[in-house]
């Protein structure tokens, strides 16, 4: 089967799809009450910023002509140069305005996924686990609670590692090239849409106790289907009230989309069933 970016965005709708089922609503309510507290937490301590982004981009984007009453003669004509150039130049204030925006709404959506996931981690491998029985008849592993707890957290706090180590290193990338405008734009986007990716396709593979560098290799099988499921999550969880109900979403659709298209003959869990086509 070739990468196809729908089947990434069909993912996450088919995620959607599957929490509607009844055998899986005792495993959607905690998570989904862990999301409401947490979006009421972060929103208000976002909101709480948007008065200085609301300053920001008005000086960004501010029209104030210059007095230059009090000003020599060279004084005036560098100030009416600057004022020229500015106004020549207003595409690119807009286009700055435009990217510290979205950055805004990225960190929100970004640091609203990150607590909640480690938060209820237990609870989405739990979820994943019940997707998985549901689609192939066949439950992971079992193991006792109290170790799958803490090996669930573990593995939280080894996929914050690994975003924040190559996150930094993108963030560098994105510095040096930040006079394109464009490169650190198609970066960050692209980052975030593989941290999402593995995110959320990670929990099956968990419940299988499989390293977590099997997981990027699952993932790269089929890049633009990886990255177009991440990308969609992504963009999901920048909706306000929507992003309440995108973590279960997404790890249902991340369990389906490993089932269906990214696994493969000798993956974990395709013991004695049919391989996919």
């Amino acid at each position: 089967m070739t990468s196809n970016p729908m089947h990434g965005v069909d993912a996450l709708m088919r995620g959607a799809r599957l929490l509607t089922r009844r055998e899986l609503r005792p495993f959607i309510i905690i998570p989904l009450l862990i999301n409401l507290v947490l979006f009421f937490a972060v929103t208000a301590v976002m909101l709480t910023q948007l008065g200085g982004l609301a300053d920001y981009l008005g000086s960004l984007l501010s029209h104030t002509p210059v007095n230059t009453e009090n000003m020599s003669w060279w004084e005036a004509v560098m100030a009416k140069g600057a004022a020229w150039a500015a106004d020549a130049f207003r595409w690119l204030a807009w286009i700055i305005a435009l990217a510290v925006l979205l950055l805004f709404f990225f960190v929100y959506g970004y640091l609203f996924g990150i607590i909640t996931n480690i938060i209820a981690a237990p609870f989405n491998g739990f979820l994943a686990e019940k997707v998985e029985e549901m689609l192939t008849g066949r439950a992971p592993p079992s193991e006792p609670l109290g170790k799958m707890v803490w090996r669930t957290l573990g593995r939280e706090l080894r996929k914050l590692g690994y975003f924040i180590g190559w996150g930094l290193v993108i963030l560098v990338i994105a510095l040096f090239t930040s006079w394109t405008v464009f490169v650190p734009a198609v970066l960050g986007a692209l980052w975030g849409a593989w941290c999402m990716a593995i995110q959320y396709v990670d929990y099956p593979l968990d419940n299988h106790q499989r390293p977590f560098d099997e997981l990027k290799s699952v993932l790269l099988r089929r890049k633009l289907t990886s990255l177009s499921f991440g990308g969609t999550v992504m963009l999901a969880k920048m909706v306000p009230i929507l992003n309440i109900f995108v973590m279960p979403a997404a790890v249902a659709g991340g369990t389906a989309l490993w089932i269906e298209r990214l696994r493969q003959d000798g993956d974990p869990g395709t013991e004695n069933l049919p391989s996919e086509q």
